[in-house]
């Protein structure tokens, strides 16, 4: 009995180590976060919580008519424009924020290829999806317990051939 207690006893230590540790780097490095960069941010987003900025969905942070509505605005945009990524195929995310007040900035993006893979597109690009982004303009940010919170908010292109065929 006294042998089960001891092994019980190391577990939880063991265990409590490595939560400490692992909230601890979680913490301090800043996963999922996105700071003011002044080499790529044009304006600092005025977040009304610098400490705390949820995920979209659990504070149910949106654009006016959804997804479909970003499709819709900005899929025929692209096209007129003739947006090309040369033959490339992969999917492009832009992620930014949508602060409290529905203001969008801080944009930052990744790029993967067909095979899932880290790559890069052109930054001219890029540059216009982000440009296309910012233009949006009718978030809604819902309160919870009566309050507003800053959120992160994500957009993906499809990339086929060169082209954005697809926006989710």
């Amino acid at each position: 009995m006294k042998n089960f207690w001891n092994i019980l006893l190391i577990s939880t230590g063991i265990l409590a180590i490595g939560i400490y540790f692992t909230s601890d780097y979680l913490a301090t490095n800043g996963i999922e976060e996105i700071q003011f960069d002044e080499s790529t941010d044009e304006i600092a987003l005025e977040l009304c919580n610098e400490d705390r900025i949820l995920q979209y969905y659990t504070v149910s942070t949106g654009y006016n008519g959804g997804k479909k509505a970003i499709k819709k605005k900005l899929l025929p945009i692209i096209e007129k424009d003739k947006l090309s990524f040369g033959t490339k195929n992969g999917n492009i995310t832009i992620r930014f924020v949508v602060n409290c007040n529905g203001e969008i900035g801080l944009f930052r993006v990744k790029s993967i290829d067909e095979n899932l893979q880290e790559t890069d597109f052109a930054q001219s690009g890029i540059a216009s999806l982000i440009s296309l982004v910012s233009q949006l303009d009718e978030w809604k940010v819902k309160p919870m317990k009566e309050k507003k919170f800053d959120s992160y908010y994500f957009i993906n292109f499809k990339v086929r051939n060169g082209h954005v065929t697809d926006i989710f």
